[in-house]
C-alpha cells in the first residue's frame, strides 16, 4: 500500500486551484489514501520562444516533461519539476519541428506517463502589437446581437477550460488554448457571445492566423475571426475579427441605411434609392460584387446611376449604390441588396421593400332578377390597388345614356346591394371604384337576366300592413312595385306549380282566399276565391294546378279544406287535420292527423272524409300549426320542430335555428326554405348522405315582420292524371311558362326506360304493373299502372251435350279497373276429326250473354278474353266444350233387325228402333266422350256399348215415364279413343230405340 504524503484536506485544495486552470482536460484523478498513481493530461500551447505545456495535476511528489521527435526514444527535456508545476515552456526545439510530448508523474518509487500530445512549432515567431479590437459584423434582421466596434480589450485568465475576450459590451468565450494558426470548429459549449444583456451559446468557426500564449499561461497575441450562427434559435450569421495585441489591421464595412422602404410607388412610375458603402476598418475591404437577388423590371440597380464600388476599398473610403423600384403589380414587395467582400461576414444586405400602388382595377356587378325587379351588387373593397378605397361610381345605361351615382366606402365588408323594384327594358349596369390614386376602368356592363325563380315573402313593418315582396336567391329583398292594391295584409302564401301565381290570404275581419298572377314582367289582379268565418292558413297548391288544399277551423277544431284553384265551394276533406301539403300524386294530401292518439303525419286522400291511406314511420306528434311540407319528388316530408327542422321517417335534423321554425317551403327536392318567428329566413341544404345544414341565411333585413314564404319557380305542370293508368301512358304537361322552343326530357323511374327529350303529351308503352314516378322537366308525379288486364271465365252453357241448335252462351270478368268488353272465339270438331282454327265471333262486346248456333255432329269448345277499361286485354279463359249429337242415320246398322222410323218427337224426327236381342249399330268415332241420344220408357230395353271390343257399360233405358231425345252419358275415357263405337241391344221382345250419338274430343 502506498503512503499517504499530503493531508487530504490539502490535496483537495491544490485541486481546486489549479484544476480552474487546466481545464479542458478529460479527467482528474481522485484522491484517496489508496489510489493509485496516475499519468497527468497535457496540452501543448504555442509561445513565442517555442512549445508550451500544461497538465492537471495528480498525487505526485514531483513531474518531468519527455519529447519525443520521429523514432527516437523519449527523452527527460525539461528536468524534474516540483509537485506544484502544471506547466513548462520547451523553448529548445527548432521552429517548424514535430515532436511529442508527455508528462511523468513521480511519487516514491512509482512513475505515471499521461497519453502523449503532438505539436509543431511555428516556423515565425508571432508579433505582438497594440492593436486590441473586437468587430462584431451582425447581419440585419435582429435586435441583438448588432454591429459593434470596441477597443481596449481584455483577456482573462483560464477558467473551466475557457478564457474570455472583453471589450465595450462585447464579450467572447473561447477555448483557454488555441494550439495554432489554423480553422476550429467549435461547439456550442467551447463558444459564447454577450452583448450588453444578453447571451447565448452557439456553434462557429474560428480562423487562426496569429497567437501565443506566456509561461504563465496568459494570452500573449491573437488575430483570428470568427463566425457564428444560431445564436439565440436565430439563423443570422455574425462574424467577429478578434485582435489581442496584434499587429494585423481588421475589416469592417457598413452599408447605410441598413434598410429601406421605397413605400408606396405607382405601378410604371418608379422610385430609386441610393445606399453608401464605408469601409469601416482599418484593413482595405475587397468588393467582389453588388447585386440584388430579385433581379427583374420591379428591382434592378439603377442604370441611370451605377455604383462606383471599385474592388478594393480603402479604409474610411466609401462609395455608392442606386437601387430602383419600378412596380410591376400592387400591392407589397421586396427584395435584398447584397454587398459581396472580403470581410469576416463575407456580404452585407439591405432589405429593400417597397409597395406598389396604381388605380383600381375593373371590378364586375352581380345583377339578379326578381319577377319585376332585380338587384345589382359588388364586393365592398376597403382597399385597391395598394391603396384605399374610396367609394364607387354605379354606372346605369338607359337610351344611350349614362347616369352615375356615388356610394362611399363602408366600413364593413357587407357587399353593396341596390334593389330595384321595376325593370326597365334594355337596362345595363357597371361599377368603377375609386381609390386614393384615382378612378378605375369601368367594369364590364351588365344586363337584367331573365327571371326564372324568386323568393316571395310576405313581409311588413307592422303585423297589419304585410305585402308582398321577393328576394333574389342570395336574400336581397326586392319590393313589389307600388300599385292600388288594398288586399292587406297579405299572410299565409303559396306558389302555382308553374311558378306563375302566388295564393294568399287576409285575416283581418274579412278572412278570405286570393290567387293573383305573379310572373317575370307581370303581376295581375288580385281574385277572391273564398271568404270564409274562421281564418285561413297553410296554403298549398296541387302539383296539377287545379286544387288548393288549406287549413280552417270549425268549433276551434283544425279543419283541412281543398277548393278550386279558379274559385268555387271548398270541399271539406276532414277535421281534426291541420298542416295540408301535397304528394306528387296529386290526389293525396301529408297532414298532421289528430284523429289518431297521438297526433301523426299520415297521407290522406283529398276527398270527403279523408281516408287514411298510410301513416308515415315517425313517432313525433306535429302539433296544430307547425308547417308540414313535402318535397317535390315525395321523398322528405319536413316539418317545424321548435326551432329546428326535421325530415319525417328519419333522424335528420337541422341546426337550431334563432326561434321556432313558422313556415317551410321546399325547392325540388335539396334546398328547404325556413322561416322562424324572429322574421329571418334560412336556406336549408340536404346532403347526399339527406343531413340538413344551413347553407346561408336570406331576406336579412332587420326589424321586419313576416308571415310565410314561398320558393317562387317556373315550372312545367303535368296536368291532371288518372288514379290507375294503363301499360301505355299518356301524360299531357304544360311548359308554357318557359320561353317557346325550350326543350323538356321525361323520364319514367322504376322504369327501364331512359330519359329522353319529350313532347306534350309524354307517352311511354309497355309498362309493367307497378308504381312509377314521372319526371318532367323537373316536375313529379306519382302514377299507378295496371298492365294486368281482367280474369274472365266461361259461365254457360252448363251442359256438355245437347240436342238444341243453338247454344246461349255466358262471360263474366274481374279487374281492379272495371271490365269494359270481351271477346269469344270458340273451335269445333267432328266425331271423327280434329279440332278446326279458332273462330272470334264476337270481339269487344259489352254483352255476357249471346247465342252460338251449333252444327250437329260437332263439338265445341268456347273461351272468352275481357278488356278493362285502362286498355288491358286479359287472358283466354279456360274452354267450356260441349257437342251437339249426330242423327241416328249416321250409325251403320252392323246386323238386321233394326227398322228406321220417322217422327217429330225425335231428333231430326228419326229414329233407328229394335225389340231383338243382339241387334248391332257402328260408328267410327274419336274422343274421350260420348253420348247416346235414345228413348227412356216403361217398356224400353237395354243396350250394351263397346269401344272395339271392350265393353263400355250398358244402358238400361227403362223409365217409368216415356222420354225422347234422352242424353246419356258413356263412360269418360281417359285417353283418346279412335276406332268404331258398337251398339249392341241385350235385351228381346222390348223396344230400343235409338236417336243419335255426341261425340267430344275432350
Amino acid at each position: 500500500m502506498r503512503r499517504a504524503r499530503k493531508s487530504t484536506l490539502f490535496r483537495a485544495a491544490l485541486a481546486t486551484a489549479l484544476a480552474a486552470i487546466t481545464l479542458p482536460f478529460i479527467a482528474h484523478a481522485a484522491f484517496g489514501d489508496e489510489t493509485a498513481l496516475s499519468g497527468p493530461t497535457a496540452q501543448v500551447f504555442p509561445t513565442r520562444a517555442g512549445v508550451g505545456i500544461t497538465w492537471n495535476p495528480v498525487d505526485a511528489s514531483a513531474y518531468r516533461v519527455e519529447r519525443k521527435e520521429g523514432s527516437a526514444d523519449w527523452g527527460n527535456v525539461s528536468g524534474p519539476l516540483s509537485a506544484a508545476s502544471v506547466s513548462w515552456v520547451d523553448d529548445n526545439i527548432a521552429p517548424g519541428t514535430t515532436a511529442s510530448y508527455r508528462v511523468v508523474a513521480t511519487a516514491d518509487a512509482e512513475t505515471a506517463a499521461g497519453a502523449p500530445v503532438t505539436t509543431t512549432r511555428n516556423t515565425t515567431t508571432p508579433a505582438v502589437g497594440d492593436i486590441d479590437v473586437l468587430a462584431l459584423d451582425v447581419d440585419p434582421g435582429t435586435t441583438w446581437p448588432h454591429d459593434e466596434i470596441a477597443d481596449a480589450v481584455t483577456a482573462s485568465a483560464p477558467a473551466d477550460g475557457s478564457r474570455t475576450l472583453s471589450a465595450g459590451t462585447v464579450k467572447v468565450r473561447l477555448p483557454a488554448f488555441i494550439a495554432g494558426p489554423g480553422n476550429y470548429s467549435l461547439t456550442p459549449s467551447e463558444l459564447e457571445l454577450t452583448q450588453g444583456d444578453h447571451s447565448c451559446t452557439a456553434s462557429g468557426y474560428l480562423s487562426v492566423t496569429a497567437v501565443a500564449y506566456t509561461a504563465a499561461l496568459e494570452l500573449d497575441t491573437l488575430t483570428a475571426s470568427l463566425r457564428m450562427h444560431d445564436c439565440d434559435g436565430s439563423p443570422v450569421f455574425h462574424a467577429i475579427d478578434l485582435r489581442y495585441h496584434s499587429t494585423v489591421g481588421y475589416q469592417a464595412l457598413s452599408v447605410t441605411p441598413e434598410k429601406y422602404d421605397f413605400g408606396k410607388v405607382r405601378y410604371g412610375v418608379g422610385a430609386a434609392a441610393s445606399f453608401t458603402v464605408k469601409n469601416t476598418g482599418t484593413a482595405p475591404v475587397q468588393i467582389t460584387g453588388v447585386s440584388l437577388t430579385m433581379v427583374g423590371n420591379a428591382w434592378r440597380l439603377n442604370p441611370d446611376a451605377p455604383h462606383d464600388c471599385s474592388q478594393t476599398l480603402a479604409p474610411a473610403a466609401t462609395c455608392s449604390v442606386s437601387v430602383r423600384f419600378l412596380p410591376e403589380t400592387t400591392g407589397p414587395d421586396s427584395d435584398t441588396l447584397t454587398i459581396s467582400d472580403s470581410t469576416s461576414l463575407g456580404r452585407h444586405t439591405v432589405a429593400v421593400t417597397g409597395y406598389g400602388v396604381d388605380v383600381p382595377q375593373a371590378q364586375e356587378v352581380t345583377v339578379r332578377s326578381t319577377y319585376s325587379g332585380h338587384t345589382v351588387s359588388w364586393e365592398s373593397r376597403q382597399t385597391a390597388a395598394g391603396t384605399a378605397v374610396r367609394g364607387y361610381n354605379l354606372h346605369r345605361y338607359l337610351n344611350g345614356a349614362d347616369t352615375v351615382e356615388w356610394f362611399p366606402v363602408k366600413t364593413s365588408t357587407a357587399d353593396f346591394t341596390v334593389a330595384e323594384p321595376s325593370t326597365k327594358v334594355g337596362i345595363e349596369y357597371a361599377v368603377s371604384v375609386v381609390n386614393e390614386v384615382g378612378e378605375g376602368p369601368v367594369g364590364a356592363r351588365k344586363p337584367v337576366p331573365p327571371a326564372t325563380e324568386q323568393i316571395a315573402i310576405t313581409q311588413g313593418d307592422q303585423p297589419d300592413a304585410l305585402d308582398l315582396a321577393a328576394a333574389d336567391l342570395y336574400g336581397h329583398v326586392v319590393p313589389f312595385p307600388a300599385a292600388a292594391d288594398p288586399v292587406t295584409p297579405k299572410e299565409g302564401l303559396a306558389s302555382s306549380p308553374d311558378g306563375r301565381s302566388l295564393a294568399y290570404v287576409t285575416n283581418t275581419t274579412e278572412r278570405s282566399l286570393w290567387t293573383q298572377r305573379v310572373e317575370p314582367g307581370d303581376l295581375g289582379v288580385p281574385v277572391k276565391l273564398w271568404t270564409s268565418t274562421a281564418p285561413i292558413t297553410h296554403l298549398s297548391w296541387s302539383p296539377d294546378g287545379t286544387r288548393i288544399a288549406f287549413q280552417a277551423s270549425e268549433n276551434a277544431t283544425p279543419c283541412v279544406y281543398v277548393i278550386a284553384a279558379a274559385g268555387g265551394t271548398p270541399l271539406k276533406v276532414d277535421c281534426r287535420l291541420s298542416s295540408p301539403s301535397w304528394m306528387p300524386d296529386a290526389r293525396t294530401l301529408v297532414v298532421s292527423d289528430h284523429r289518431i292518439t297521438p297526433s301523426r303525419l299520415a297521407t290522406v286522400e283529398a276527398t270527403a272524409g279523408g281516408s287514411r291511406t298510410t301513416t308515415l314511420p315517425d313517432q313525433t306528434e306535429v302539433a296544430d300549426g307547425r308547417p308540414v311540407r313535402v318535397s317535390a319528388d315525395g321523398r322528405y316530408v319536413a316539418f317545424g320542430d321548435g326551432s329546428t327542422v326535421r325530415l319525417a321517417g328519419t333522424q335528420r335534423t337541422s341546426p337550431s335555428l334563432d326561434s321556432e321554425v313558422r313556415a317551410i317551403a321546399w325547392s325540388g327536392n335539396t334546398w328547404i326554405l325556413a322561416l322562424t318567428a324572429g322574421g329571418r329566413v334560412y336556406q336549408l341544404g340536404l346532403d347526399l348522405g339527406g343531413d340538413l345544414y344551413v347553407y346561408n341565411e336570406l331576406a336579412r333585413q332587420t326589424a321586419t315582420h313576416r308571415a310565410d314564404v314561398a320558393w317562387q319557380k317556373l315550372g312545367v305542370v303535368i296536368g291532371p292524371t288518372p288514379a290507375v293508368m294503363g301499360t301505355n301512358i299518356s301524360i299531357p304537361f304544360d311548359g308554357s311558362a318557359f320561353p317557346a322552343g325550350t326543350k323538356f326530357t321525361c323520364e319514367v323511374k322504376g322504369s327501364f326506360r331512359p330519359a329522353e327529350p319529350c313532347t306534350s303529351p309524354f307517352t311511354a308503352p309497355e309498362l309493367r304493373s307497378g308504381n312509377y314516378q314521372v319526371v318532367i322537366g323537373g316536375a313529379y308525379r306519382d302514377i299507378t299502372v295496371d298492365a294486368t288486364g281482367p280474369v274472365a271465365r266461361m259461365v254457360g252453357p252448363a251442359y256438355q251435350s245437347s240436342v238444341a241448335a243453338t247454344a246461349t252462351l255466358s262471360v263474366s270478368a274481374t279487374d281492379a279497373s272495371g271490365v269494359a268488353s270481351y271477346d269469344v272465339q270458340y273451335r269445333r270438331a267432328t266425331s271423327a276429326g280434329p279440332y278446326s282454327a279458332y273462330v272470334q265471333p264476337w270481339t269487344k262486346t259489352t254483352a255476357t250473354s249471346m247465342n252460338l248456333a251449333v252444327a250437329a255432329g260437332y263439338e265445341y269448345c268456347v273461351s272468352v278474353r275481357a278488356w278493362d277499361k285502362l286498355g288491358n286485354v286479359g287472358q283466354w279463359s279456360a274452354e267450356r266444350c260441349f257437342s251437339r249429337p249426330l242423327d241416328d242415320r249416321s250409325l251403320a246398322m252392323a246386323t238386321t233387325g233394326w227398322a228406321r222410323g220417322s217422327s217429330t218427337k225425335f231428333y231430326f224426327g228419326t229414329d233407328t228402333q229394335t225389340t231383338a236381342s243382339g241387334a248391332a249399330l257402328t260408328r267410327t268415332v274419336q274422343g274421350k266422350r260420348f253420348f247416346l241420344i235414345a228413348t227412356r220408357c216403361p217398356t224400353c230395353g237395354a243396350v250394351a256399348v263397346y269401344a272395339g271390343n271392350r265393353l263400355l257399360t250398358t244402358l238400361n233405358l227403362a223409365y217409368p215415364t216415356t222420354h225422347y231425345q234422352v242424353v246419356l252419358g258413356l263412360p269418360v275415357q281417359s285417353t283418346l279413343f279412335n276406332g268404331t263405337l258398337t251398339f249392341r241391344t241385350v235385351s228381346a221382345g222390348k223396344i230400343v230405340q235409338i236417336d243419335g250419338l255426341a261425340v267430344g274430343r275432350t
